[in-house]
């Protein structure tokens, strides 16, 4: 055999090598089964499986992990995932010292759980813990005080999310919740034109009394900030559906909005979504002939963040018709530790809105354990819209703004 014939083979193998491992070649059980089984062992309560890890190699790498199932017998939740694929960018591991992940990518997760909670509104407590726990350990591998170069850094630019489902069951009380996530896309380019955000979302609610269905989706054109935050440019929501045997429709549009992920107890605690928004509109409609029932908020600037934190609007207007139209122009804050939303007059340009009387309201307060002014209403979600009430309402309230006694006149 000629010495050029031996290289043109070598070439050969080389190049279809690289081809095989750029397309992705099967990872054996025994390199990733001993971190599987480290994981099982923290959970031993729980029941994971993963069938099969797919490595493919390049300038892009891509791990792609399929058939996960995840079962918890003491919560009697069950999670299901078809395919994982993560995307990494070699060049800035390699810069950075650290695996850059930069895609993430869920296909067919299934939740299903067994509650013996009313789930007859949507509450915490209907709630699958799986998939939440689930993104808290990928969180928790990234947040580690000396991180090597295999610790991953997310640093993502692309989420896509297919066909998710989770349902939640009660039972005894024949109660079912069906939420189902038909697509979820998220891309954060150099190339404006691809840049997107795009959502499609469905819920449902079944009882022996009632079948709520409700669709949601979203799409805004994203960006990245100087500080990495993740702007939405020209945010649209559009919501339709029937809830408590009423027909609904809602939107909404935002100008700018603005989303940084951080972390509580100087970046040690749990992390949590700042928002700062500018001309956010809001309106909805319920469709019960012959009345029909009519509400619109907006606001010029806002500064908030999720879950559980304060709140501040600047020059918001809120107007809803049902027996006497009502509008309030004004700016608020609410303070999450205290529950508590204050209100301040605001005079809005081109507005008919009468400025709101200065006041301080409790959110869900405890009849008979606060300081009420009685000069004053409640404020409530009751029987499907917003009420206006004088004594505190009954306990088919699901939303009470309750005026209570403070230094404001």
């Amino acid at each position: 055999m000629s010495k050029a014939l031996k290289l043109s083979i070598l070439a050969f193998v080389i190049v279809l090598l690289g081809i095989m491992l750029s397309h992705g070649v099967v990872v054996p059980r025994f390199v990733w089964e001993p971190k599987l089984n480290s994981v099982r062992n923290q959970y031993p309560d729980q029941r994971i499986d993963v069938k099969r890890v797919v490595l493919a190699l390049s300038l892009k790498p891509q791990l792609i992990i399929s058939e996960i199932e995840i079962d918890d017998p003491t919560r009697k939740e069950n999670l299901q995932l078809a395919l994982i694929r993560l995307g990494m960018n070699a060049f800035e591991s390699i810069k950075q010292g650290r695996i850059q992940v930069e895609s993430l990518s869920v296909k067919g997760l299934a939740v299903q759980a067994e509650k013996e909670a009313d789930c007859t509104q949507i509450n915490l407590d209907c709630t699958p813990v799986l998939p939440v726990a689930l993104a808290a350990r990928a969180w928790q591998s990234t947040q580690v005080a000396n991180p090597g170069f295999f610790t991953p850094n997310l640093n993502l630019k692309k989420l896509e999310l297919e066909q998710a489902q989770f349902t939640v069951r009660n039972t005894a009380a024949q109660q079912e919740i069906n939420g189902k996530i038909e697509q979820l896309k998220f891309q954060l380019g150099s190339n404006s034109t691809e840049n997107q955000f795009n959502l499609g979302w469905r819920l449902g609610i079944k009882t022996p009394q009632e079948n709520n269905q409700l669709y949601l989706a979203m799409n805004a054109q994203t960006e990245a900030g100087a500080m990495r935050e993740i702007i939405l440019k020209k945010l649209k929501i559009d919501l339709d559906g029937q809830w408590n045997g009423f027909p609904w429709t809602g939107s909404a549009e935002q100008d700018f909005l603005a989303l940084r992920i951080l972390q509580a107890n100087n970046g040690e605690g749990a992390p949590f979504i700042k928002l700062n928004g500018d001309n956010l509109r809001t309106y909805i409609r319920r469709d019960d002939l012959p009345e029909t029932h009519q509400a619109a908020f907006s606001a010029q600037q806002f500064e908030g963040g999720l879950p559980a934190q304060d709140w501040s609007m600047n020059k918001a207007e809120w107007t809803y018709t049902h027996e006497d139209a009502q509008a309030w122009t004004f700016n608020m804050n609410y303070t999450a530790s205290e529950s508590l939303l204050e209100l301040q007059p605001e005079t809005i340009q081109g507005s008919e809105g009468i400025p709101a009387e200065a006041q301080v309201r409790e959110l869900n307060c405890e009849a008979g354990e606060t300081k009420i002014r009685e000069d004053k209403p409640y404020w409530a979600w009751q029987e499907g819209w917003f009420r206006v009430l004088n004594d505190h309402p009954a306990e088919n309230s699901s939303l009470v703004l309750c005026p209570i006694q403070t230094g404001i006149p």
